[in-house]
């Protein structure tokens, strides 16, 4: 009946989703490349604190507050792509840029996966995951399918082949039944 806050999807009645944002200017090295080592792990910081905050965030409402425990939504971003990529050299509307633009998503997208499923080796699914179980192992599939739609000779190497690596890894674990 209602979308999200930001309005990108529609979600459940009665609950929230913790938000945050990386600054994507942060992961620049000394050398003026994209330190992919330190994006990875920030990534997978603030996806456990995401988590954490779940239970210890106030809610307006006790539908929302069983929603949001039941579900444990989190949603990851960043800013400051539109400067990266200038820092970069690399045209915001552009192949290359679109490109870049789909590898550090992916690589951000597949780390917090990762981080979603060691939590859960230690805690358990969330209560919720049993009735989605089919529909996202699909989304987790179409994430990674995704990936063959950018283009390899103008993409970030080191990039993209974190990116696959890495989803590689999710599907891998989705698939030996870690949600």
């Amino acid at each position: 009946n209602a979308s999200n806050p930001c309005s990108e999807y529609m979600f459940l009645d009665n609950s929230a989703c913790n938000l945050a944002s990386l600054n994507l200017m942060k992961f620049v090295d000394d050398n003026g490349a994209f330190d992919v080592d330190r994006f990875k792990h920030a990534v997978r910081l603030f996806t456990m604190a995401q988590e954490i905050i779940v239970d210890n965030a106030s809610y307006p409402t006790e539908p929302i507050a069983a929603n949001s425990h039941r579900f444990r939504a989190l949603g990851l971003g960043y800013a400051n792509l539109g400067a990266l990529m200038m820092r970069l050299g690399l045209p915001y509307d552009s192949d290359a840029g679109r490109a870049f633009a789909g590898a550090v998503t992916a690589v951000m997208t597949s780390q917090a996966y990762l981080a979603s499923q060691d939590m859960t080796r230690t805690h358990g699914p969330f209560d919720g995951f049993a009735e989605n179980e089919e529909c996202m192992r699909a989304v987790m599939h179409m994430h990674r399918a995704a990936l063959d739609g950018i283009d390899r000779a103008i993409a970030p190497t080191e990039l993209l082949d974190e990116a696959v690596r890495l989803w590689n890894e999710v599907i891998d674990n989705a698939d030996r039944g870690v949600p």
